[in-house]
C-alpha cells in the first residue's frame, strides 16, 4: 500500500472531527475594513492549484531536513477553488489534495467545503470547514459547477474548532482556536476536545500562512497522543502556486501537444534510436552556480535514467510566457497558458 495512503486511513476516519485547519496564539486588533481586507485577500489569493514538489526537489538535491526521522516532506498538490453554493454558505471555497500530482489519488478526507464569515467579535474571518456528504460523489468538484448548488457539508452543527485568518503584514495567517473555553485548554489559539466517537481526546497545533504564491502549513493533529497528522519535526510544508503551460513535443514518435505545469511537470520522451528520456518542467528555488543563496527560476530539462543531472537544460525568468529545448533530436517549446477559469467561481 502507498506510504502516503496507509498514513491518511487514519486521517480519513477522523475527518470528521475538524476542518483541515491551523493555530497559533491571536491576539490582533482588526477592524470591519481589515477583516474585509482579509476576505478578499482569500478569494483573490487561495484559488488554484497548489504544489509542494519544489520543495521536495530542494530537499532531494540540495539539502534533506536535518536531526529528523520523518525523511523529506510529502508531495501535495493541492487545489482551491471559490464555488457559488449557497446552500452552504456566501463564500465558499472546495479543496482537495491529490498525492504526487493532478493524475495522482485524492487522499482520503482531504476534501473539504470551507464556508468563510467575517466575526468582528473575534477579530478575524472564520472559516468554517468540514468534508462534504457522499464525498466520492464530489471528487474534483472545483470542475463540475453543475453540482455546486447541491453539495452540503457533512454535518456542520458538529464543528468543534474555529479557524481563524488575520492579517500580518503582507501576508494573512489562519489558526485553529477552540469554540468554546473548554476546548482551548491549552491555550488561546489551540482546539482540543474529546471525540464522541472514539472518546479520546483530539488536539491540534498548527498554523497556514498564504502569500499570492506560497502556502506554507504547518498542521499536526494527535488522538489519544498519537500524532497522526503532520511531522515531529513540526515543520512547514511548502505549497507553490501552479502555473499551465501548453507545450509541442517533437521526438521519435512524433510531435504532440501537452498541457503542462511549472511545478514539477514531467513526462516521456524518446530519441532518435529509441532511448528513453524524461523531460521535466519545474519552477523552483535553486542553487546559484557561484554565490551564495538561491534563485528562482523556470527550467525545462532533460534526464535520461542512468544520470540524476540533467543532460539538457533550457532556463527563464520564473514566469516566462516561452521556454525552448533541443537536444539529442528531441525539441520541446512551452507557452504559458491562462489560470483555469473554473478555479474563481462564477
Amino acid at each position: 500500500m502507498h506510504r502516503y495512503l496507509r498514513r491518511f486511513i487514519l486521517i480519513s476516519s477522523l475527518a470528521y472531527l475538524l476542518p483541515s485547519g491551523a493555530n497559533a496564539a491571536p491576539g490582533y486588533d482588526q477592524d470591519r475594513n481589515e477583516l474585509q481586507w482579509v476576505m478578499e485577500r482569500l478569494k483573490e489569493w487561495l484559488p488554484g492549484t497548489w504544489d509542494s514538489f519544489p520543495q521536495v526537489w530542494y530537499e532531494e538535491h540540495v539539502r534533506a531536513p536535518s536531526n529528523t526521522d520523518d525523511g523529506i516532506h510529502e508531495h501535495w498538490y493541492r487545489t482551491f477553488a471559490l464555488i457559488d453554493a449557497p446552500q452552504v454558505g456566501e463564500v465558499v471555497f472546495y479543496g482537495q489534495i491529490n498525492i504526487e500530482g493532478p493524475d495522482g489519488p485524492i487522499i482520503g478526507g482531504s476534501q473539504v467545503l470551507y464556508n468563510a464569515v467575517i466575526d468582528e467579535d473575534l477579530g478575524a474571518v472564520n472559516i468554517f470547514g468540514q468534508g462534504p456528504a457522499d464525498p466520492e460523489k464530489y471528487e474534483n468538484l472545483h470542475l463540475r459547477p453543475e453540482l455546486w448548488s447541491e453539495v452540503r457539508q457533512r454535518e456542520p452543527e458538529a464543528i468543534n474548532c474555529d479557524w481563524l485568518w488575520r492579517r500580518d503584514g503582507n501576508q494573512i495567517f489562519g489558526v485553529l482556536q477552540g469554540n468554546a473555553p473548554d476546548k482551548q485548554r491549552y491555550g488561546p489559539g489551540t482546539c482540543s476536545f474529546t471525540s464522541a466517537r472514539t472518546g479520546e481526546e483530539f488536539r491540534a497545533d498548527a498554523e497556514w500562512v498564504l502569500t499570492p504564491e506560497q502556502l506554507w502549513l504547518y498542521d499536526n493533529n494527535w488522538s489519544a497522543g498519537f500524532l497522526f497528522l503532520g511531522r515531529e519535526d513540526q515543520t512547514h510544508l511548502r505549497l507553490y502556486r501552479v502555473r499551465p503551460y501548453q507545450c509541442e513535443v517533437s521526438d521519435r514518435n512524433g510531435t504532440r501537444k501537452l498541457s503542462a505545469y511549472d511545478r514539477g511537470f514531467r513526462t516521456s520522451v524518446v530519441d532518435n534510436s529509441g532511448r528513453d528520456y524524461d523531460l521535466m518542467l519545474l519552477r523552483a528555488e535553486y542553487p546559484r552556480n557561484k554565490e551564495s543563496g538561491l534563485v528562482d527560476q523556470l527550467k525545462l530539462s532533460l534526464f535520461s535514467s542512468e544520470e540524476e543531472q540533467p543532460i539538457a537544460s533550457s532556463v527563464e525568468q520564473p514566469i516566462a510566457k516561452n521556454i525552448e529545448l533541443t537536444a539529442n533530436g528531441i525539441s520541446v517549446s512551452c507557452k504559458l497558458g491562462d489560470l483555469l477559469p473554473t478555479l474563481y467561481g462564477q
